[in-house]
């Protein structure tokens, strides 16, 4: 009966079901957008400077607010922590999965990588000010939702795989979340230090890889910009509504 309680609260938790859905909507957009590289980039583009404006003007002045020099060592641990996950999932975060058409299996360090990466994203949900570090994770979870997908819709496995991977990874995030709101309740600052570190990775590796040889770019600067303005509209709306 315990077990049946639990999973009704943790259902009706609005920060679950935006997550899930997040999943839902990137999944179903990979499907109908399966080649349209400029959607997934510009949603990308935008996800990493909403990340980067989350983590300056948000995550960075409640992390601080402690003064102790020690919070600074969470971000490095986050930055620290992406680099190693990226080796496992080769890039993943930020719309990179190369497989071979014909392959007939998932490269499961891929998988493991993205499965932490969104894991440990959820765990300081729950102890913001606002829901812009959730709207953070929505937006950015979508292009990989839609890459992840795109990708294993090439390979020569079951629909049912394809489905179960996106489930397992639409509970990631959602995971993280009931794991930071009880083990990690009382660390929730460290918490938040330490995912500000993984989006500033995520968020420098998006915007600013050089892969159009420096050519300014005015649609990205433009993405960017409206990424940042609005990160920082829904803040302020989300301090002044609390």
């Amino acid at each position: 009966m315990k077990i049946l309680t639990l999973l009704l609260y943790f259902c009706k938790m609005f920060e679950i079901t935006i997550l899930i859905l997040s999943v839902f909507i990137g999944s179903v957009l990979g499907q109908i957008f399966v080649n349209q590289k400029k959607l997934t980039k510009f949603l990308l583009t935008f996800s990493g400077a909403f990340f980067l404006a989350t983590a300056v003007l948000e995550i960075f002045p409640t992390v601080y607010e402690v003064h102790d020099h020690y919070i600074g060592l969470y971000v490095l641990g986050g930055l620290f922590f992406q680099m190693i996950i990226e080796s496992l999932s080769k890039g993943a975060e930020h719309g990179h999965v190369h497989l071979h058409k014909n392959q007939n299996y998932f490269p499961i360090s891929i998988f493991i990588g993205l499965f932490l990466h969104s894991f440990f994203e959820g765990m300081p949900v729950m102890h913001q000010h606002s829901h812009n570090l959730l709207y953070a994770i929505f937006i950015h979870n979508i292009p990989i939702s839609m890459v992840l997908f795109a990708a294993l819709s090439q390979l020569k496995i079951s629909k049912v795989y394809i489905g179960l991977f996106m489930l397992a990874f639409a509970l990631a995030g959602p995971l993280g979340v009931l794991f930071g709101n009880t083990i990690l309740a009382d660390y929730h600052k460290e918490a938040s230090a330490f995912v500000a570190g993984i989006f500033i990775h995520i968020a420098t590796v998006i915007l600013f890889e050089s892969t159009d040889s420096h050519k300014f770019k005015a649609q990205k600067v433009l993405t960017v910009l409206l990424g940042f303005v609005i990160a920082y509209l829904t803040i302020t709306l989300g301090h002044h509504h609390h």
